[in-house]
């Protein structure tokens, strides 16, 4: 007897499989993955965390956290005491601290966190009460969406939200045109890509220029006003994110079209559910469409939701938070925004790394300069994300946690690209990884991939030193564990003294993460003179040698944390 579940095309609860499989992707991709066989590997009974072997490492650990904020807030008191002008350190609201302000995607956000809080507060309640209303009408719940989303853009945008509308109707034009077509996805990508590039080259479509290229001379007033009427927010900023909706819903549609075979769905999360199943043709209607691309609570900065799982959850709002969960996340976010607004009222890392200050410190400032930034770096994002997450969970949908683990909880390339803007992670496998050959390609698709996320961040030369980076130490990674974790070395990592070999060239790999990472703000040239004053100059051996010992110990911590999740069946595979 088939289940009501199984009737409803919507349902993300896992049941018995019955819908069109493919044999070969049965076994997830991950499978042949040699991450896959070291959850694999034997764990011990009971952690290691109380042993005589851990109670050093803490020690040691503790001892290089005490060292890292002691010279990072011995260098920001100075500054913090100067009476020389920096435009980036402003009068804070802690009384006699100065606050940095040199990072301009929080400070804006920052601005803004009192309004978009009660904006996308009020948002949420008002989702509900039409539910509870229309009781959960789709329809109504879609109306909804699509008269705020609106108001919304126009808000943010002003005239130039002509633009960004245009565009999204012109990708829903390709996608219902060529349809099942081989050329659609082709067409998809080549529009937005070109869109976005374009948009990088003139800084954004403007209308005085479109109308003197029209020869529309006698209307440049009008061409004036427009692009001085622009709303809040730059929209080419934003199409980024937008482009990526496009493209999952222009997939979404083609692959529901061609009734492309969905991976098994046994002991799948309740998103990757969602995210798989096919939808029946008319939910793939304009309405929807609009109600997805430009939904509110993730339309600034996402987290990144595919078009099959925003839409599943209007029918069926979430179930996996329940509201006093909610709440608890809220405190908790709160809490971090908390300390984050103390931490930059005494650490001005991000100042010295964007004034370039930090090229006349010394070796161990140096390095513990470039250590902070990427823990600022983390808790900005992880901040920005999980508060447009929540106001979309108050209001049914489930977006992908963008940050998985903590930053300084990673010690592998794999690891650390799964766990940090893990939704952009899982839209590249869905939309590149997987179409481009997954396992079989991974050697080269990695780098088709990387340039892409780097170009799609900014056409600058430092993210195709991130991009360049990132590809060359991936690869080396995954050679390196291709090797380690064959079936052929299953006797090594049965030793004991196995974990200690992973802490030693994971402490290693951490250095490369760093320095890949900071190639974003440091660009090709500024990346060597970094590693050159860290660990090359006068102190830089000692520099080096404390920050390897310091690292091992945290990997060891690392690798404890995950053998306590596998005892716990709590398989992460990050």
């Amino acid at each position: 007897m088939i289940s009501s579940e199984q009737h409803n095309p919507y349902s993300v609860v896992p049941v018995e499989q019955s819908i069109k499989t493919d044999k070969h992707q049965e076994v997830s991709e991950m499978a042949k993955d040699p991450k896959e066989r070291e959850l694999n590997d034997p764990i011990p009974a009971r952690t290691r965390i109380f042993s005589l072997e851990f109670l050093v490492y803490f020690i040691i650990a503790f001892c290089g956290y005490c060292y890292v904020f002691h010279l990072a807030l011995q260098r920001s008191e100075d500054y913090n005491e100067s009476d020389e002008k920096h435009h980036e350190l402003k009068q804070g609201w802690i009384p006699w601290r100065k606050f940095d302000a040199s990072d301009s995607q929080y400070t804006t956000w920052r601005t803004f966190f009192p309004l978009i809080f009660v904006g996308l507060g009020i948002f949420a309640v008002v989702s509900n009460l039409v539910k509870n209303i229309t009781h959960n009408s789709t329809s109504a719940r879609i109306s909804y969406y699509v008269i705020v989303n609106f108001i919304f853009i126009f808000f943010m945008h002003g005239y130039s939200s002509i633009f960004i509308i245009s565009i999204a109707l012109m990708n829903y034009f390709i996608a219902h045109k060529f349809g099942s077509s081989q050329i659609m996805p082709v067409l998809t990508w080549i529009a937005n890509l070109l869109i976005l590039w374009m948009s990088y080259w003139h800084n954004g479509f403007k209308f005085e220029t479109i109308f003197e290229n029209l020869g529309l001379d006698n209307y440049t007033s009008v061409a004036h006003y427009l692009d001085h009427h622009s709303g809040l927010l730059d929209w080419g900023v934003y199409f980024k994110v937008s482009m990526l909706r496009f493209i999952s819903y222009n997939m979404d549609y083609h692959w529901m079209l061609l009734d492309r075979p969905v991976p098994s769905l046994k002991n799948r999360t309740a998103y990757f559910i969602a995210q798989e199943k096919h939808h029946p043709k008319s939910s793939y209607g304009l309405s929807n469409f609009l109600a997805y691309v430009f939904y509110v609570p993730l339309y600034i900065a996402g987290p990144i939701v595919s078009f099959n799982a925003f839409t599943a959850q209007v029918h069926n709002p979430q179930q996996t938070y329940s509201l006093k969960q909610l709440f608890t996340l809220l405190v908790r976010t709160l809490t971090v925004l908390l300390g984050f607004e103390i931490w930059l009222h005494y650490i001005y890392s991000y100042f010295f790394n964007e004034s370039d200050i930090w090229k006349t410190f010394s070796g161990p400032e140096v390095a513990v300069t470039g250590y902070l930034v990427l823990n600022f770096m983390y808790t900005k994002f992880l901040l920005i994300w999980r508060f447009f997450r929540l106001a979309a969970l108050f209001d049914g949908v489930e977006a992908p946690e963008n940050m998985n683990r903590c930053v300084n909880n990673n010690y592998t390339f794999t690891g650390f690209w799964r766990s940090w803007h893990g939704s952009f992670n899982m839209w590249t496998v869905r939309y590149m990884y997987i179409p481009l050959g997954g396992k079989a390609t991974q050697t080269y698709t990695i780098w088709i991939i990387f340039f892409f996320i780097g170009l799609w961040h900014e056409l600058l030369m430092s993210w195709i030193a991130w991009a360049l980076l990132n590809c060359v130490f991936f690869s080396l990674e995954i050679l390196v564990m291709k090797f380690f974790y064959s079936h052929k070395m299953s006797w090594l990592r049965h030793k004991w003294y196995w974990r200690h070999i992973v802490g030693v060239a994971g402490s290693l790999n951490v250095f490369l993460l760093m320095i890949a990472n900071l190639a974003i703000l440091h660009g090709f040239e500024d990346s060597f003179l970094f590693i050159q004053k860290a660990f090359l100059s006068e102190d830089g051996l000692r520099t080096f040698v404390a920050a390897t010992v310091w690292l091992f110990t945290g990997v060891m911590f690392m690798q404890e944390i995950r053998d306590s999740e596998r005892r716990s069946n709590e398989i992460k595979k990050f």
